[in-house]
């Protein structure tokens, strides 16, 4: 979970990742943005950005946003 001062479009990209992943971009409301889904490792110089200004990224394993139903405008909660 990253989380940024400020709304920016921060790009990610997948220097030395040995597993695909899914990009969860929220905005400060804490609602989903968009969703980057199952980015291999081999894509590698590509960056990848939000749609819009995001103020957190989340990144989980690829297939997390999908089995979890998450999907854009979602309101995410997160706990400790």
């Amino acid at each position: 979970f990253f989380i940024f001062e400020k709304l920016d479009t921060y790009g990610f990209w997948m220097k030395e990742m040995n597993f695909p992943i899914d990009i969860i971009w929220v905005g400060e409301d804490m609602r989903v943005l968009g969703i980057t889904k199952n980015i291999s490792p081999d894509t590698y110089p590509k960056v990848f950005y939000p749609p819009a200004p995001a103020q957190f990224v989340l990144e989980t394993l690829a297939g997390f946003a999908q089995s979890h139903d998450i999907k854009n405008g979602d309101l995410l909660s997160v706990s400790q």
